[in-house]
């Protein structure tokens, strides 16, 4: 308890509510999709908390309270997916800088993409369970990607480089 009241987890807990904001924001003013905060905020998160726990539960609470204000229904593909960029968080964790948060935000981003646009998660319906279906699913998928991708750079640099002004 005595680790949650030091000025290095109340700052960083300001950035995690900042970067969560993000994600509410666009659905009050225009918005280009899936350009948020959130995947950086799963790196961030995986990179800075020194309590694992805490590293995967600040992320996925601020996408539930979220997804619950923006009335948006819970994806477990989505939670896996920010799971992983959790992970990818702390593989930079103790080698953070420029070129390894450029590395994590687009491994992070991919790895979220193919998990969720995987079309065997979907119904057949909506793409068909074999390689059309996949491909096509994926194609669905590349703007979407790419405005994460971006989001992912942009907010990572706004995150990380924050944190190292704020704590010096």
């Amino acid at each position: 308890m005595k680790d949650l009241l030091t000025p290095r987890f109340i700052v960083l807990s300001l950035l995690v509510i900042a970067a969560a904001l993000t994600r509410a924001l666009p659905y009050l003013i225009p918005h280009i999709w899936n350009f948020t905060a959130v995947g950086a905020l799963a790196i961030f998160a995986g990179a800075q908390f020194s309590n694992r726990g805490l590293a995967f539960i600040m992320p996925l609470a601020a996408m539930a309270i979220s997804d619950i204000f923006i009335g948006n229904g819970f994806s477990l593909l989505v939670y896996f997916g920010f799971t992983a960029m959790v992970a990818c968080g702390f593989l930079v964790r103790n080698k953070i800088n420029v070129t390894n948060v450029v590395l994590a935000s687009f491994i992070s981003a991919s790895v979220f993409f193919l998990i969720t646009n995987f079309a065997f998660f979907y119904p057949a319906t909506l793409y068909p369970h074999n390689i059309s279906g996949i491909l096509t699913s994926y194609a669905a998928g590349l703007p979407f990607f790419r405005n994460m991708l971006i989001g992912n750079m942009v907010f990572s640099a706004v995150l990380f480089s924050s944190f190292y002004l704020l704590s010096k």
